[in-house]
């Protein structure tokens, strides 16, 4: 199912929704956060595929990923994928969160991918069954 950007929070075939001071599961932030809230079935998920990039050598892909406040129930799962052209979907890094009160930092290395145009793909999965899956990616971006 295509979804609309940003999405309703209602929506059970999952949403993305921009926010500008999240409440992370450990801390308030002053940076954004996309909420990324999987399709509400089990093993259900959602994922946001990017324009192409012309990745550069050093480049690297950079989040924090987490829970966000008071979804103790969060349980999932992050991936980072990418696909040049019309190619086969690869996997550049995978991620198991649960509501824990810690995040976690991502940092990869594009080097591999450098001179090349890729869409990068962002996708978060519910880890069983539906849950309070309210996972968050802070700040996404390519650094060079």
């Amino acid at each position: 199912t295509e979804l609309s950007c940003p999405g309703d929070e209602d929506d059970e075939d999952g949403f993305v929704i921009r926010l500008d001071d999240p409440a992370l599961e450990n801390r308030i932030e002053n940076e954004p956060a996309l909420w990324t809230q999987p399709e509400a079935i089990t093993d259900g998920l959602i994922q946001g595929k990017f324009p192409e990039y012309s990745v550069q050598a050093g480049d690297h892909f950079r989040a924090a990923v987490g829970c966000l406040e008071g979804y103790e129930r969060c349980q999932v799962i992050f991936q980072l994928k990418y696909q040049i052209g019309d190619g086969p979907v690869l996997d550049l890094g995978r991620w198991d969160e649960v509501y824990d009160e810690t995040t976690t930092d991502v940092d990869v290395d594009l080097s591999s991918l450098a001179g090349q145009k890729v869409k990068f793909i962002l996708m978060v999965k519910a880890d069983g069954s539906p849950r309070e899956d309210a996972a968050f990616w802070l700040v996404p971006h390519i650094h060079h």
